[in-house]
């Protein structure tokens, strides 16, 4: 439950971040790619399920926090170009 809790928290300031178009202090580091590769390795069973339900969740929950934060840099990269393009454009006029 708290872990639910805090994943909703983590989500709501990755959201605020994406409409004021900074990330800064808002995203943690992320871990590295192999360990999540590995658990979930050693949880999937030879068909493609997921040995328990709970593991299930685990997983959707870590491929819905890396999409949602690649979706909020992805944003943060294209605010920021667009307003170099603006900066640029300023500068050549003067």
């Amino acid at each position: 439950m708290e872990q639910k809790l805090q994943a909703e928290k983590t989500k709501k300031k990755l959201e605020q971040a994406a409409q004021s178009g900074s990330i800064d202090g808002v995203i943690d580091p992320p871990s590295p790619v192999r360990c999540h590769v590995k658990w979930k390795m050693a949880r999937t069973k030879k068909t493609g399920e997921m040995t328990t339900k709970a593991a299930k969740e685990i997983a959707e929950t870590i491929v819905s926090h890396f999409q949602l934060t690649i979706t909020i840099i992805f944003q943060y990269l294209v605010n920021a170009m667009y307003n170099c393009v603006f900066y640029v454009q300023d500068s050549f006029e003067e």
